[in-house]
């Protein structure tokens, strides 16, 4: 497994290894119950989101990208994926509290793992199975005013060794991914306004 960090043992927040609270960010919603255009704008939203990770996954020749944002309460949360593939890796490091998303956040450095099934440690083993048929990964930390807010991924099918410029390039799509998400939390109702 490449490591573009050290591995960390603690806590993203110091508490407790494995709980995945990330610290300064501001809560979820208190409430499940959406008004129909509150779920009619983050459905727009969505379909954009989707857009905008295919293209980044094709820029970065990945067969894949996905993002996860943190929130204090409750650590890192799927947003979206170029594929169902992508949101089943999120989903899995979700389940898990484990993985090179988790790693990159908490570190605040891109995490290459060049076959999750070579990872350390049974939560490692656990995330290959639950995340096939993706099998390596790079996640970049995607920062707003300096804080990081989440992870954006990209993944392959197929284990291989991630390239100095493929990192690099993570990580300018990194700060993309955040642009849009500033951008469509502000204008969730843009429709051809140069959002993606």
């Amino acid at each position: 497994m490449q490591r573009i960090c050290e591995r960390t043992i603690v806590a993203i927040d110091g508490g407790e290894p494995g709980d995945g609270r990330v610290p300064g960010l501001p809560a979820g919603p208190a409430s499940d119950h959406l008004p129909t255009e509150t779920r009619r704008r983050l459905a727009s939203a969505a379909g954009k989101l989707s857009r905008a990770l295919r293209s980044m996954a094709a820029l970065s020749a990945a067969d894949g990208a996905a993002l996860m944002l943190a929130n204090e309460a409750n650590g890192l949360h799927a947003v979206g994926g170029s594929t169902a593939e992508g949101l089943e890796l999120e989903y899995a490091q979700e389940f898990e509290r484990a993985g090179p998303a988790r790693e990159s956040v908490a570190a605040d450095q891109p995490v290459a793992v060049n076959d999750l099934a070579d990872g350390a440690g049974p939560a490692y083993a656990q995330l290959a199975r639950r995340a096939a048929p993706v099998r390596a990964v790079l996640s970049v930390p995607v920062r707003l005013d300096g804080t990081v807010i989440g992870a954006l991924d990209f993944y392959r099918r197929t284990p291989g060794t991630w390239t100095d410029e493929q990192i690099a390039l993570g990580e300018h799509l990194a700060g993309t991914a955040a642009d849009l998400v500033v951008r469509l939390a502000a204008h969730p109702r843009a429709h051809d306004h140069g959002l993606p």
